[in-house]
């Protein structure tokens, strides 16, 4: 009769017996000690903050920093944030410069204040944006992500919204004529 062996001689099971054969199986960090370059910073800020009337921006530099306004669900914050770095890259892979996409994106909220767009238009939407197409790749993998995150996008862009200004409403005074008809002015 084969003698069983004892709880010394059994190999142990767990994290040193999970060896990968291939070295190429294996994570590898993204920070070496070859390579500590960062590329990003990413921060979160009050959205009056922010450079122009936007929930997410990106500052090219070494690094480039990407700054995105404040919200109590991280997962929204963690969105916008992936929506900036792609946006980003290809952005600078395409010729595109922060002063373009800022002076179209202030350009358009100017348009916006005088009722050119309605308030829920993004400006990386605009067809005369010149950076339209990045903008769309980086929503696409944005609306991706989010599923995956189990964010309802409904949700998400109403809390985006919230941040904007608020619509201002022009009221006209009403006045009573001769007769006691209220009437504008």
């Amino acid at each position: 009769m084969p003698s069983r062996p004892s709880k010394r001689s059994s190999p142990r099971l767990g994290r040193r017996s999970a060896k990968l054969s291939h070295p190429e199986l294996r994570p590898r960090s993204l920070v070496t000690s070859r390579n500590l370059k960062i590329d990003f910073v990413i921060s979160q800020v009050p959205h009056r903050k922010q450079r122009y009337e936007t929930v997410g921006d990106w500052i090219p530099g070494r690094p480039a920093e990407i700054r995105v306004s404040r919200m109590k669900d991280q997962r929204y914050v963690f969105l916008v944030a992936l929506h900036e770095m792609i946006e980003y890259e290809l952005c600078k892979k395409n010729g595109i410069s922060d002063n373009e996409v800022v002076a179209f994106d202030v350009n358009f909220e100017a348009e916006r204040r005088r009722n050119m767009h309605p308030v829920e238009a993004e400006p990386g939407n605009d067809p005369r944006a010149p950076y339209r197409d990045e903008h769309d790749f980086a929503t696409m993998i944005e609306m991706m992500v989010a599923q995956k995150l189990g964010v309802k996008w409904s949700a998400y862009e109403k809390t985006l919204m919230s941040l904007a200004p608020k619509e201002r409403i022009m009221v006209r005074p009403l006045i009573k004529d001769r007769v006691g008809a209220a009437r504008l002015r």
